[in-house]
């Protein structure tokens, strides 16, 4: 006999919900998406497989781009720098910027840790 999970249910095992959204420069890449974190880890840019949540901001990232973007692991942070989103690349040395609830992180992708109905953007920032 098969059992079948609602679709809320399946979504709510990933975490809670979470808005997203990403800004470029000049335009909004992602429209203001809600999405729950994922399970497991996020592995993206040699991340070892334990040091990022999937209930964090990269795992609420990689599920509102469906893994549509790149960064780099650094073991000095325990963190990911966010490299490109949606295929965008920040010009120059400006960057990614990620906001909670309107303001600046004061952590990192992996630190930052899933509340229900928080804000997360991402931003290039110079």
């Amino acid at each position: 006999m098969a059992v079948v999970a609602s679709s809320a249910a399946l979504a709510a095992s990933g975490g809670p919900a979470v808005t997203w959204q990403v800004k470029s420069l000049t335009k909004t890449l992602l429209k203001p998406t809600t999405v729950h974190g994922e399970k497991g880890w996020i592995t993206k840019g040699g991340t070892p497989k334990g040091k990022c949540s999937g209930n964090s901001a990269a795992g609420a990232l990689d599920a509102a781009t469906h893994g549509k973007w790149t960064g780099k692991y650094f073991s000095s942070l325990s963190d990911i720098e966010v490299t490109s989103i949606l295929g965008v690349k920040p010009p120059g040395s400006d960057f990614w910027e990620l906001f909670v609830n309107g303001k600046p992180a004061s952590t990192g992708v992996c630190e930052v840790k899933l509340h229900a109905g928080q804000k997360l953007l991402f931003k290039i920032a110079k």
